[in-house]
């Protein structure tokens, strides 16, 4: 459901319990979408960090990144860790 504002408040118009759920449901919806938001803004960050790294460097080729949240699905042969980049380097 859409957060639906009122504008037509007055003085003398009840706080009630339906607007009371209304309001904890707005605020709700707003933050589960700010965490939406900002999970995107990571990932989309980590990407631009790559390609600006790939291309101030001149490898342009094979550029792919890698969640190491889990090694389950990487096997590294060969390479470092770059401690002050962060970054593994094969």
């Amino acid at each position: 459901m859409v957060f639906e504002p009122k504008f037509d408040w007055t003085p003398k118009t009840p706080v009630t319990e339906t607007e009371i759920i209304r309001w904890e449901k707005g605020i709700y919806d707003a933050h589960v979408l700010l965490s939406l938001h900002t999970a995107a803004i990571a990932s989309l960050q980590i990407d631009v960090k790559s390609v600006k790294d790939a291309l101030f460097n001149n490898f342009t080729d094979n550029i792919f990144t890698e969640n190491l949240d889990t090694l389950t699905d990487v096997k590294v042969i060969s390479g470092w860790y770059d401690e002050v980049n962060k970054r593994l380097v094969v």
